[in-house]
């Protein structure tokens, strides 16, 4: 997986969970005006989430393979 690809992993997952677009993704006009301060905390919240869980799997399949 790429960085783009990531990126639009993490921004559709983001986006099933607050229901707000992920920064640098365009927003469709019918949606009206979000509020970028809050959408910005939550996109920085979800981040440091996906991050720490993600290295928390990569510790433990890592784990793993050592004790095999």
């Amino acid at each position: 997986m790429n960085a783009n690809e990531r990126f639009e992993y993490m921004a559709e997952l983001f986006y099933k969970a607050t229901g707000f677009m992920a920064p640098g993704k365009d927003s469709c006009a019918a949606f009206g005006v979000t509020d970028t301060e809050e959408r910005d905390k939550q996109w920085k919240e979800f981040v440091e989430v996906f991050y720490s869980r993600l290295f928390k799997l990569h510790k433990s399949h890592a784990n793993c393979i050592e004790n095999s």
